[in-house]
């Protein structure tokens, strides 16, 4: 199976970048189709972690103001798992540790990888690249985000039975659910 990106540009450029493709590709049946217009948002990576204290038993989220769930018509205040942009020239492991520092106050004592996941790939080419990092949930403090970036971020500490209860709830992020998911289908 063949498929060929014919011609890009760019539709917007901003926090995001609409590109507009024209491309063709194999059918199943052995045939082609195309050119066809598709449009996908891109943007670097992101590094995911779900925080998590298995001395205490306990899973440390953040909650944070989100324009997507506000448009969608849920509360705009989410709760969700750290996440960041992946800079260039980081590895999605530098990515994630700084992410945790920035949006919980905290250091975490390991990182596991879960996975890699592609986000929404109907209609961008951004991915996830899934962690799970052990930290000391008695040492949440304060608020946190990045100033610059106007981040307001209040970490919450819940015991695992509250957080996997969650997603039955409110409505979560894709990511947060695949992280809750992986957590209780974990031997832990």
């Amino acid at each position: 199976m063949k498929a060929q990106i014919i011609d890009t540009h760019h539709a917007y450029t901003g926090f995001f970048e609409l590109q507009c493709l024209t491309l063709k590709h194999d059918r199943f049946d052995g045939g082609s189709c195309g050119p066809l217009v598709r449009e996908v948002l891109h943007r670097s990576d992101v590094a995911a972690a779900l925080l998590y204290d298995p001395i205490a038993d306990k899973v440390v989220l953040v909650e944070q103001y989100r324009a997507g769930a506000h448009v969608a018509g849920v509360s705009p205040w989410l709760v969700d798992i750290v996440a960041g942009r992946i800079e260039a020239g980081q590895t999605p492991l530098e990515a994630i540790t700084r992410e945790i520092a920035e949006e919980s106050g905290l250091t975490p004592k390991s990182i596991e990888p879960i996975g890699t996941y592609l986000t929404a790939p109907h209609l961008s080419s951004e991915q996830v690249h899934l962690y799970c990092a052990t930290v000391d949930a008695e040492a949440v403090d304060g608020l946190h985000g990045l100033a610059h970036e106007d981040e307001d971020i209040r970490p919450r500490v819940l015991t695992r039975a509250e957080a996997l209860a969650l997603p039955k709830t409110q409505p979560l992020s894709l990511w947060a659910g695949l992280a809750l998911s992986w957590l209780d289908k974990s031997p832990r």
